[in-house]
């Protein structure tokens, strides 16, 4: 087990997570925050937002492993994307648990 890795992978993973949130928080709270607008633009900026969001997360996520995978360490490239899916795996079923015991 690389432990440069796993950290380098749980760091970025960790910064994909705090975004996630803080989307997640605009689209919540985005009546308050904008108004109820019936205009053209909330589609626009919202589909803007979604673009943004998987070009932010997916750099997160996956840039490691295609950096790694394109300077001809494809098996640590393979691995970081595991580890990069592992550590998602464990913050959903953080963020699971977490709604359980809210209820």
């Amino acid at each position: 087990m690389d432990k440069n890795l796993l950290v380098k992978t749980f760091r970025n993973t960790a910064l994909a997570a705090v975004y996630i949130f803080l989307v997640s928080q605009i689209m919540l709270n985005g009546q308050k925050m904008f108004g109820n607008s019936n205009s053209i633009l909330g589609p626009f900026v919202i589909l803007l937002l979604f673009s943004l969001s998987a070009a932010v997360v997916g750099g997160l996520v996956f840039g490691e492993s295609a950096i790694l995978f394109f300077d001809n360490k494809k098996a640590k490239g393979i691995q970081a994307a595991i580890y990069s899916v592992g550590w998602l795996g464990v913050y959903t079923i953080i963020g699971l648990f977490v709604l359980a015991i809210m209820k």
